[in-house]
């Protein structure tokens, strides 16, 4: 019989710390976003931006469409028509995680 060495050792990497809430509101509208506070502590943005609503989907932003408005699928997340020229997205970025209120910081 053969002894097989078995490694106990690993490697595990702290998760990184989440990005202040005022600096990710100022990302969001050096990229041309509109952050607005709802009255129960939720912020959205508001964008015309692809690249935007892309980036602030994979960073854990929500997906929100108006009732009546007709949801987009081939364009980035949260997108509808704001006029038949006009592709705008909504998305609720109080979801994201970050260090802070994300609601203080939008006031």
């Amino acid at each position: 019989m053969s002894a097989r060495a078995v490694s106990t050792s690993f490697s595990f990497r702290a998760p990184e710390a989440p990005r202040p809430a005022a600096e990710l509101l100022a990302e969001i509208r050096a990229r041309g976003g509109r952050v607005y506070r709802m009255r129960a502590e939720r912020v959205f943005c508001l964008t015309d931006d692809p690249a935007l609503a892309d980036w602030l989907y994979s960073q854990g932003a929500k997906v929100f469409a108006p009732v009546n408005g007709e949801q987009l699928v081939s364009q980035a997340p949260g997108g509808f028509w704001r006029s038949r020229e006009k592709v705008e997205y909504d998305l609720w970025v109080h979801t994201i995680p970050v260090d802070g209120d994300l609601w203080e910081a939008c006031g």
